[in-house]
């Protein structure tokens, strides 16, 4: 038994009985690129299954595709080249792009500069999945002449997942680590290497990455280019389907079935995948725990179905440190995108004064706009309108003033400081 079959083989049927196309180039070194659909082994994005794809979601009223073969080239091309850009900042520019890319006109209709839709996060179906594994690409000037990830998903032709699989034994004896440290290598981002000016990955592979993922079978978990090994997470929910559809499941059988699935994956990508300035240190690429991903859901669920202002609420328990802030974020950005829920106002409260700050800058992770309440005033007045914007404020803008109370004990109540004395001295 291999990594191949016990691992890789698994993983790979698994995404096929999701609707996922897979090429299977078995366990040896591949020596034709065409059999994953390419020219060349430098190539990392699928260019005729991108064309194809991305001429399929853009129509006309009558079901024509609208864009030119030139059209097709010059947004492989955007995404393709991103020069003198480090690893995040070409990723961070790919993922607009995945958003929002547009071309110079459509010349069936004459519109200037449209929205082109290289992903149709609407409807996933509509989208080429696509798993090919012992993915090559040869790296010349490298420490090696080529890397093989184990496999690579893609949809419409563009590369967003790369899994490196491991199988535990007596030459593989901590198989998880071993697969972070040559998703590292792929990607060229090794200290050790780095160091010594050396190059012994293809970077561009990971342009457009929204995971990595890592598997031993027994193990398995995901982070971004961004994340340490500390920061590699299993992925145990199976949104929307009841947990217990996983009961019988492996850790990779769960990421697979709760992750992978065509929906579950492109609402990530849409909604719960974003970039984020850390304190004091590097800017860095955060994807939704699965606690997080499943909330949110809820949340959305909820507003979407309750009948009442009960059914439509509701409370969402977190520990410290667990991610509140950014489960807000993941909802907001998931009433943003929908069809019916893109016109509620947001209303972000927050209890203590340091925090403010904080959630401000967490707010602004939502895009738009975000107004901070100062008053019970502009509370009120911002309350009254039916403009769907977001607004921060604390919590104690709510409370009801009290007359009676003296004005020093009814600021501190309102500010949480503490009460002053009541004595004449």
């Amino acid at each position: 038994m291999s990594e191949y079959t016990e691992v890789e083989q698994p993983f790979l049927q698994q995404l096929q009985n999701l609707g996922w196309q897979i090429i299977d180039q078995g366990p040896d070194i591949p020596s034709d690129p065409t059999l994953s659909l390419r020219l060349n082994f430098r190539q990392w994005l699928l260019p005729e299954v991108f064309a194809k794809s991305v001429a399929a979601l853009n129509v006309a009223v009558d079901g024509t595709p609208w864009l030119t073969g030139k059209q097709l080239q010059d947004l492989q091309d955007q995404l393709l080249r991103q020069p003198n850009r480090t690893l995040l900042e070409a990723n961070e520019a790919i993922q607009k792009l995945l958003f929002k890319a547009q071309v110079d006109v459509n010349e069936a209709s004459s519109e200037q500069d449209p929205v082109v839709k290289l992903i149709d996060f609407a409807t996933p179906e509509n989208n080429h999945f696509l798993a090919i594994n012992q993915f090559r690409i040869d790296t010349p000037g490298g420490v090696k002449q080529f890397i093989i990830p184990d496999i690579v998903l893609f949809v419409n032709g563009i590369p967003l997942i790369v899994v490196e699989c491991k199988k535990g034994g007596p030459t593989c004896a901590n198989p998880m680590s071993e697969a972070f440290e040559q998703l590292q290598r792929y990607s060229n981002q090794r200290p050790a290497t780095q160091q010594q000016g050396l190059k012994e990955g293809e970077p561009r592979l990971f342009h457009s990455n929204l995971l990595l993922i890592r598997s031993s079978g027994v193990e398995a978990d995901y982070g971004t280019i961004t994340s340490g090994e500390e920061h590699f997470y299993p992925w145990k929910t199976q949104w929307p389907q009841p947990d217990s559809v996983a009961e019988a499941f492996n850790p990779q059988q769960q990421l697979i079935n709760g992750m992978l699935n065509k929906a579950n994956l492109l609402g990530i990508l849409r909604t719960a995948s974003l970039f984020m300035d850390t304190d004091g240190g590097p800017r860095i690429k955060i994807v939704c725990r699965y606690q997080q991903f499943r909330a949110a859901n809820k949340i959305i669920e909820r507003l979407r179905n309750g009948q009442s202002a009960v059914e439509k609420s509701g409370v969402v328990w977190h520990t410290q440190g667990s991610g509140k802030s950014l489960t807000m974020v993941f909802v907001a950005r998931m009433l943003r995108v929908s069809r019916d829920l893109n016109d509620y106002k947001i209303l972000l409260v927050n209890d203590r004064v340091d925090l403010e700050d904080q959630l401000g800058k967490t707010a602004r992770l939502i895009g738009g706009r975000v107004h901070t309440i100062d008053s019970r005033k502009m509370l009120r007045r911002q309350l009254a309108t039916d403009s769907s914007d977001i607004n921060m404020v604390m919590v104690h803008k709510f409370q009801l003033y009290d007359t009676s109370l003296p004005l020093k004990v009814a600021e501190a109540l309102g500010t949480y400081q503490a009460i002053p004395s009541l004595s004449k001295n």
